[in-house]
């Protein structure tokens, strides 16, 4: 967030002229009586420079997604899905991906109804807040979420990801909320070298200690998971870097 505010400070002769442009658009549209058509171009050079700018679109729309909608609803608010792949540990739950530049969103649907959906950053300036919790994404570590960690998931090589599981209270429904650090591209090699070598204890049986996961636990999540259905399955819902490229680069 930091970083989009020094950008916007550091250069106002692009505000500038995006201002001259618009009331210059405004200035003639009026003059030839065409009010709709004005109104419309303002709405569209407004909304531009807010999508360009800033991500307060994204996180409008983010939020107003919730356990517990419908598929219709959803879709009402989201359109519709380019992917969608069905569980293997549930097969009753199915998959929907959206993706956008900054983000990947990821709605898990059960007997037509949102039991879970989970969003991954894609880009370093995309903060959006973690649902009943004082975390945003790539902002706080996940060590600082005040709910104690119950289970931790990981893989190396299909996706090299780390995700913790934690319980949320009564006021958040008892909902299951993962946070994540996954690289679709971006990881730190540091952050990396810990999933790798986390990884390969597991791989070889080893007993893992809590000191081997302070390294991960000190990362600022990129991604996070909302669901009512087991955090397993909303892990699974990772797409792989061959599905992820295959569908959405």
């Amino acid at each position: 967030m930091q970083s989009e505010e020094l950008a916007v400070e550091a250069s106002p002769n692009l505000w500038v002229k995006m201002q001259s442009i618009a009331f210059a658009v405004v200035a003639i549209m009026l003059s030839l009586g065409q009010w709709n058509d004005t109104k419309d171009a303002v709405e569209v050079i407004y909304e531009s420079v807010i999508t360009n700018f800033t991500n307060e679109l994204e996180y409008e729309q983010l939020d107003q997604i919730k356990v517990g909608q419908t598929h219709d609803y959803l879709q009402s608010l989201m359109g519709v899905a380019q992917a969608s792949k069905p569980s293997k540990i549930d097969p009753a739950v199915n998959f929907f991906y959206y993706g956008q530049d900054k983000y990947l969103l990821t709605v898990a649907v059960k007997a037509e109804r949102v039991v879970g959906y989970s969003v991954v950053a894609l880009t370093d300036s995309f903060s959006a807040a973690v649902p009943y919790t004082e975390l945003n994404l790539q902002d706080t570590p996940m060590n600082s979420q005040d709910t104690e960690f119950e289970r931790y998931f990981t893989d190396f090589g299909n996706l090299d990801y780390y995700a913790e599981s934690h319980t949320l209270g009564r006021n958040a429904m008892f909902y299951n909320l993962l946070l994540a650090t996954v690289d679709y591209g971006q990881m730190a090699q540091p952050a990396k070298q810990a999933i790798q070598s986390l990884n390969h204890q597991l791989n070889m049986g080893s007993d893992v200690q809590a000191e081997a996961l302070k390294p991960l636990r000190q990362q600022v999540p990129n991604a996070f998971a909302l669901s009512e259905i087991a955090p397993e399955i909303m892990a699974e819902a990772l797409l792989t870097q061959f599905e992820f490229t295959a569908f959405f680069r």
